[in-house]
Parts: C-alpha cells; sequence; structure tokens
C-alpha cells in the first residue's frame, strides 16, 4: 500500500470528535477507501465508544473493520483546531491517522499498519518532522520513507 499526496488533508476544521469522523468517513468513501460513510462512521465511532484511540503529543488512530471498506489504508488529517479527544496525556488532538480494513484483512493487514503507525508516533523526531511539512506530497513522501510500504 503505498500512501501518497491524495490521502493528505490539511487545514480539516471539525468541532468535535463525532463531526470528525463522519467527515473522515465521508473523504474515506470519495478517495475509494469505502462503499458507505455511514456504515464507516458507525464502525469509528464503534470502536471510540470501546476503547478511545487518542494516543499522545496531540496524536490520534481511530480505525474501521466494517465490511464497508473496499481497500485497507489510511488517511492522515492536520486539523487546524485541535479538538479534545480523550488521549494518554490529555493533550488536544491536532493530528489524526484514520485507518480503515476490510473484515478479511482486520488480522495481520491491520495489525501491521497499527504497529507501523504506533511505532513512528512514539519517534519524537518523526511527529516533529511531519508537522514541520507543508505540502501534501511532502508528507506523503515522508509517511512513505517512515513507515514505509
Amino acid at each position: 500500500m503505498k500512501f501518497s499526496a491524495n490521502d493528505v488533508y490539511l487545514d480539516v476544521n471539525e468541532q468535535s470528535v463525532d463531526s470528525f469522523l463522519k467527515y473522515a468517513s465521508q473523504v474515506a468513501c470519495n478517495a475509494g477507501f469505502a462503499a458507505d460513510a455511514s456504515e464507516l462512521e458507525q464502525s469509528f465511532l464503534a470502536r471510540e465508544q470501546e476503547y478511545p484511540t487518542g494516543l499522545e503529543d496531540g496524536f490520534a488512530i481511530p480505525h474501521a473493520k466494517t465490511e464497508t471498506v473496499k481497500r485497507p489504508g489510511f488517511i492522515y488529517f492536520r486539523l487546524t483546531t485541535p479538538l479534545d479527544w480523550q488521549t494518554y496525556d490529555d493533550k488536544p488532538v491536532t493530528d489524526v491517522f484514520a485507518l480503515m480494513v476490510p473484515p478479511e484483512n482486520a488480522g495481520d493487514e491491520h495489525l501491521k499498519m497499527l504497529a507501523s503507525l504506533s511505532t513512528a508516533l512514539l519517534e519524537d523526531d518523526f511527529k516533529q518532522q511531519l508537522r514541520q511539512l507543508t505540502s501534501k506530497e511532502e508528507i506523503a513522501n515522508f509517511i512513505n520513507q517512515k513507515i514505509g510500504e
């Protein structure tokens, strides 16, 4: 799975986690990741209720496993207004990687993507460099370089 500039959304302005997940679901459908935005949104919301996906230092990785996902992948969003997301450090979220997989890829593929993202987000250099990049192309290249395909 190659991450592209089309998978990067900058200056996203949503006012709540719920409205963001609705927006992210629509974006994912428009990008061909999923067939039904409402079903994808419900999967994201169900996962958040099970256990919030906020991490630390302003990052979150919401993820969805549902039949509506047509191909596994993730989308990166940079928010203009930090969201009050439940996180380990109680800081608001400004950067989100929305991860999606169909049930048949829920095991290995999902865990591999989640592990790669989580590992990268443990590195301060990765987070700082990612936030300094301003073009979608630079961000996509950086993510591919650091996380790999």
